[in-house]
C-alpha cells in the first residue's frame, strides 16, 4: 500500500514537471482552411485518504488528471471538451481499466477515463446554442440546490470530490435566448434557457464493498422473519435502463433576469430524477434440518438494484446584495418524487410464503416466495433553502438552512417528513492568502446528526497547492447522515494546475 502511494505520487510529480502550462496552441485540422488556437488547461491531483475506523472500507490512493480544451472554430462557433482520467480511489474490486459509459449505474473501473463535456457552442447577439455533452449549474444556494436537476452525479466520494467533478455530462441541446427589456418596468438581462436531453443518463453508484455505499442500503447478515432466523446474502446489480426513445427524454427551462437589484430565476424540469433510488427483490430457500437447534435452515438471496423514476419540478431562486452581504433563497415543488426507506428495515420485514410439506419432509431445500415491501414511496415534496455570505473582517462567513417537507406521508423514511439542515462555512487567509484555513459544518436537526470538515490549503505557487483535511461524521446510525459515522477520515491532497 505504501509503495502504491509513493508510486502514484511519483507519477503525478513527473507529469507535473513535464506538463505544459495553460495556453494557446496552433492546431491544423484537415478540411479547414486555416489553423486555429487550442486553449488547454487542466489539473493533476493526488489524494491519499486514511480511515480512522477499521470497520470502514478502505480507500486506495488516487491519482487524477483532467484536461479542459476549448477552441474557436470561427468567430461564432466554439468547441469545448473536458476529459478526466483516474487511477485508484474508492473501487476495491475493480473490473479493470475502462471508459465510463451511459448504460450502467455500477461501474467499478480503475484506471478509468471519463468524457465530462464535449459540445459545440454557437453564439450571437440574440442566441447562444450549445449542442453535445454538457453540464449545467442551476440554482443559487451553496452545495444543495433544489432546482439543479439536469445532471445526474457520481456518488463515489460525496464529500471530497468537488461539485462540478461529481456531475455527469449529458447529451443535450440547450438554446439560450437573450430577451430585450421592451418596458422600463420589465426585468433587465432577461434570458430563457431551454434544455432537451433526448436520452436518459443514469447516476453512477458505488458497489456494496466500497467506502461510500450507504450502510442503510446494506442487507443485514441475519434477520428474524415469522419466528425463523433467516441467513441473508445480497449483491448489488445493474438494471436495464429505460428505453432510449423520445418519450423518455428530459426537459428543462430556466428564465432569469434582474429586477429591483435582485438576481432571480424561474425553473421547470420534467424527466428522470437525478437522485439515486434503489430497489430490492428476494428469493427464499427452506430446508428441514432435524439436527439443528433451529430445526429449519432458511436463507434469502437478495438483489439490490437501481430504479429509475420520472418527476416534475417547478421552482425559483433569488439573490440580493444588502449591506455588504449576499442573501440567497431558493425553492422547488417536486411532484411524485421517490423517497427511500431503509433497505435494512425492508429486509427485516420480509414475508416468506408457504412451503411444500412433501419437499420439506424429504430434506431437500425448496424455494419459497419472499415478499418485500417497496423500498421507495412516491410523494410530493417542497424543498427550499435560504442563506447568505459576507466578510467579517478578513474572514469569509457563509450560513445556510435547507429544508425538505414530504407531503401526505405516513411511512417511515430515511428522512423525516420535515427535514431541516443547517450549514456553515468559515474561511480565512494567512500569509498573503497563500495559506487558507476553512471549516465546513453541517447539522441535521431532526436526525441529531452532523459533520465537520476542517482543512488547510497551502499554495506553493500559482500552479501547485497542498491540502490536508479531516472529515468527522456523527449521528444516529439510522439517519441519512449518521449512517456514515464510521467513515471519519483524514486526507492529503496535492494538486498541480496548468
Amino acid at each position: 500500500m505504501l509503495r502504491a502511494r509513493f508510486g502514484l505520487l511519483a507519477i503525478c510529480g513527473v507529469l507535473a514537471a513535464t506538463a505544459a502550462r495553460a495556453g494557446l496552441y496552433p492546431l491544423q485540422v484537415p478540411m479547414l482552411p486555416r489553423p486555429f488556437a487550442l486553449d488547454v488547461e487542466g489539473k493533476l491531483e493526488f489524494l491519499d485518504v486514511e480511515r480512522l475506523h477499521s470497520a470502514s472500507p478502505r480507500q486506495h490512493p488516487q491519482g487524477k488528471a483532467r484536461l479542459h480544451l476549448a477552441t474557436d472554430l470561427s468567430s461564432r462557433l466554439r468547441f469545448v471538451a473536458d476529459l478526466t482520467g483516474t487511477a485508484g480511489g474508492t473501487p476495491r474490486n475493480d473490473d479493470g481499466a475502462g471508459i465510463y459509459d451511459f448504460q450502467h449505474v455500477r461501474q467499478d473501473l480503475s484506471p478509468s477515463l471519463e468524457l465530462g463535456e464535449a459540445y459545440l457552442d454557437f453564439s450571437s447577439a440574440q442566441l447562444d446554442l450549445r449542442v453535445g455533452l454538457q453540464k449545467f449549474a442551476w440554482g443559487k444556494l451553496d452545495a444543495v440546490q433544489p432546482n439543479d436537476l439536469a445532471n445526474p452525479e457520481k456518488h463515489y466520494d460525496p464529500f471530497l470530490e468537488e461539485e462540478n467533478d461529481r456531475k455527469i455530462g449529458v447529451p443535450a441541446i440547450a438554446p439560450t435566448l437573450y430577451l430585450p427589456a421592451a418596458k422600463p418596468w420589465l426585468p433587465t438581462e432577461m434570458r430563457l434557457t431551454l434544455v432537451w436531453e433526448p436520452i436518459y443518463v443514469p447516476y453512477w453508484f458505488p458497489d456494496q464493498d466500497e467506502r461510500w455505499y450507504p450502510p442503510l442500503a446494506r442487507v443485514p447478515p441475519q434477520s428474524t422473519v415469522q419466528g425463523l432466523t433467516v441467513e441473508n446474502r445480497s449483491r448489488f446489480r445493474n438494471a436495464a435502463l429505460p428505453s432510449r426513445t423520445l418519450e423518455h427524454g428530459s426537459y428543462a427551462a430556466r428564465f432569469s433576469g434582474f429586477l429591483g437589484g435582485a438576481d432571480f430565476a424561474l425553473y421547470y424540469f420534467e424527466g428522470f430524477d437525478p437522485a439515486p433510488a434503489l430497489g430490492a427483490s428476494a428469493r427464499g430457500f427452506v430446508r428441514l434440518d432435524p439436527l439443528s437447534a433451529r430445526l429449519f435452515d432458511v436463507r434469502s438471496e437478495i438483489e439490490i438494484f437501481p430504479e429509475f423514476e420520472r418527476i416534475r419540478a417547478a421552482g425559483g431562486d433569488l439573490a440580493y446584495r444588502l449591506f455588504g452581504a449576499t442573501l440567497r433563497a431558493e425553492g422547488a415543488y417536486v411532484f411524485d418524487r421517490p423517497y427511500p426507506r431503509s433497505i435494512r428495515d425492508v429486509v427485516a420485514s420480509q414475508r416468506v410464503g408457504a412451503v411444500d410439506p412433501a419437499a420439506l419432509a424429504s430434506g431437500r431445500e425448496q424455494e419459497v416466495a419472499v415478499t418485500l415491501a417497496p423500498v421507495n414511496v412516491r410523494r410530493d415534496g417542497i424543498e427550499w433553502g435560504a442563506g447568505g455570505d459576507l466578510f467579517v473582517g478578513e474572514t469569509f462567513v457563509l450560513a445556510q438552512v435547507n429544508q425538505t417537507a414530504v407531503l401526505g406521508n405516513r411511512t417511515d423514511l430515511l428522512i423525516s417528513d420535515l427535514e431541516t439542515r443547517f450549514g456553515l462555512t468559515l474561511r480565512h487567509g494567512f500569509l498573503d492568502d497563500r495559506l487558507k484555513a476553512e471549516l465546513v459544518g453541517l447539522y441535521a436537526m431532526q436526525d441529531v446528526a452532523g459533520l465537520a470538515h476542517p482543512r488547510l490549503t497551502y499554495s506553493v505557487n500559482d500552479h501547485l497547492d497542498v491540502r490536508i483535511g479531516y472529515l468527522a461524521i456523527e449521528g444516529r446510525e439510522d439517519s441519512l447522515v449518521g449512517q456514515y459515522q464510521r467513515n471519519d477520515e483524514g486526507y492529503v491532497r496535492v494538486r498541480f494546475l496548468f
